[in-house]
């Protein structure tokens, strides 16, 4: 808490991000599940590679089947910070 108040009296707080997240893994496969107060939910898929020894292609092709499997489609996909779409949702809103 201390960083905390030095970092908030030397730069401020732009904006909060109130979230809830539960967090699940299949094998090296790592799934965030948010729900974002004003935002929504989302789903993070995070394939890593600390004990496996796999190719970036093959952690690919893991988050791309768990897109299938959950129905995610690449005009689903998110390129802001839930920050940055709280921050648009103020400057249009």
């Amino acid at each position: 808490s201390s960083l905390k108040e030095i970092l908030t009296k030397a730069l401020g707080i732009l904006i909060a991000v109130d979230k809830t997240r539960e967090i699940y893994f299949i094998d090296n496969v790592k799934f965030h599940l948010d729900d974002v107060k004003n935002l929504g939910s989302f789903v993070e898929i995070e394939a890593g590679n600390l004990l496996a020894d796999l190719s970036q292609e093959q952690l690919k092709e893991q988050c791309d089947y768990y897109m299938q499997v959950l129905g995610i489609r690449e005009e689903d996909l998110l390129a802001l910070s839930y920050s940055d779409m709280l921050l648009e949702c103020t400057v249009s809103g």
